[in-house]
């Protein structure tokens, strides 16, 4: 087995890097295309495995792509039966975004993913698809893939659903199937919580651009999609993904360097900004120009732990942890619970700062850190799980030792250039035989 060997930075760094295209945006923007009957134009999308896992499931469905520079020429129409198990990797949102809307193909359709994404519940996902009248099933009868759904009159479906709000992409794939019924559909929140409610918000944002409009409750408890509405070809540019350009400016704000992302539209909505709303609550020198369409930090600035809600923002949680770890005196993780069930456990997995020095406790919907002046190399398990990869690579840079991580592979998932980048700056990555 590979793994990364993380040497500590022996000097700061500098540099500009090109933020890597959302994947966000890229998955709904590609599935929307898709719904819409005619051409669409995607440009400066992502190419990451997971953005790829939806395009080979929606060519499986009929849908034509044609390649052209940074992106996509997408007819999009009624979807048809695949030929095959559609195999959606390690997307999550794939199997969430399409579950529900593909039982508007013909026959039965049977979904999979790998060992990681057959692990994510779906449950709650599968019993609201069958209350609203779509015949799904787990083949293992536990609420996990492979999950069958066979099509049926979708006009038929009930104007009213109500869903779990554990996780926001299973109400983003109901609203995704509502114009199709030809009616009016009112979604439910169970409980009137919705996790990642800023998840549901792009989706809707989105959903306009194709012409279909979704109304939300100020408070994400109730959504309601009008009848008669149609999904229509629309064009659009990716922006740059802020998630990911959280890597390089964390690591700047905790070593003292200079790291600037092009390629930011700070007025394009993403649920990850809120990374830069916590560095700058810790004291850390963040610039934002929006002409420019530039994000940069200055490092070298003292850091403060903070208390921080993550609801909206789940994603940034590995790479937060790492910056909190370095924030004087108890920073805390709250209201995100549904991180437990992401690409693995997460906030366990970044539980393993404790490895490397830094006291952390598991709570039931977050994490609570202690700040240290300095982490110590060690070796850490990423689960194959791409963010924690990713964030404790940026920990390893700045520990005293090297750091090993498991699986370096898994950054593939959305950032396929994630290595390379960093190591542009100057950083010392190596993969090499596990040493252990």
């Amino acid at each position: 087995m590979n793994v990364l060997k993380v040497s500590p930075l022996e000097h700061s760094l500098e540099g500009t890097l090109k933020a890597s295209p959302s994947k966000y945006h890229t998955h709904r923007a590609l599935i929307l295309a898709a719904l819409a009957e005619g051409e669409s134009t995607i440009t400066g999308m992502s190419t990451s495995l997971d953005n790829m896992s939806t395009v080979t499931c929606l060519a499986q469905m009929g849908i034509k792509f044609t390649a052209i520079e940074n992106g996509y020429k997408v007819v999009g129409g009624p979807f048809q039966t695949p030929a095959n198990i559609l195999d959606c990797g390690n997307s999550g949102s794939t199997i969430n975004f399409l579950l529900a809307v593909t039982s508007t193909a013909p026959g039965t359709i049977v979904y999979t993913g790998d060992e990681s994404l057959r692990s994510r519940p779906l449950g709650p996902y599968i019993d609201a698809l069958n209350r609203w009248g779509i015949d799904t099933w787990s083949t293992r009868s536990n609420g996990l893939l492979p999950v069958v759904i066979r099509s049926g009159d979708i006009t038929k479906l009930s104007d009213h659903v109500w869903i779990n709000g554990l996780i926001s992409p299973w109400t983003s794939g109901l609203l995704l199937a509502a114009p199709f019924t030809g009616h009016d559909v009112t979604v439910d929140i169970e409980d009137g919580k919705l996790n990642e409610a800023s998840y549901t918000d792009l989706m809707i944002q989105m959903m306009a651009q194709f012409g279909v409009e979704a109304e939300g409750k100020e408070d994400h408890s109730s959504f309601f999609v009008k009848g008669g509405q149609k999904f229509h070809p629309a064009q659009v540019h990716i922006p740059g993904d802020i998630a990911l350009a959280s890597f390089g400016l964390v690591l700047a704000a905790i070593s003292d360097s200079h790291i600037c992302y092009s390629n930011m539209d700070p007025n394009a909505f993403h649920p990850e900004s809120k990374i830069l709303e916590a560095l700058e609550q810790m004291g850390a020198d963040v610039r934002i120009d929006a002409e420019a369409k530039t994000i940069e930090v200055y490092g070298g600035k003292p850091l403060k732990g903070i208390e921080i809600d993550c609801n909206d923002a789940p994603d940034m949680i590995p790479v937060l942890s790492i910056l909190l770890a370095h924030g004087e005196g108890e920073s805390r993780i709250v209201n995100a619970e549904q991180v437990h069930y992401k690409e693995c456990d997460r906030l366990e997995a970044m539980a393993q700062l404790n490895k490397m020095g830094v006291p952390v406790e598991v709570t039931r919907d977050g994490l609570i850190i202690q700040g240290v002046k300095k982490l110590k190399g060690a070796s850490v398990d990423s689960f194959k799980d791409h963010r924690v990869m990713m964030s404790f690579t940026i920990a390893g840079l700045v520990a005293d030792g090297p750091t090993y991580i498991t699986d370096p592979q898994a950054a593939g998932v959305s950032y396929p250039g994630f290595i390379k980048d960093i190591s542009a700056l100057g950083a010392d990555l190596e993969i090499i035989s596990d040493p252990a």
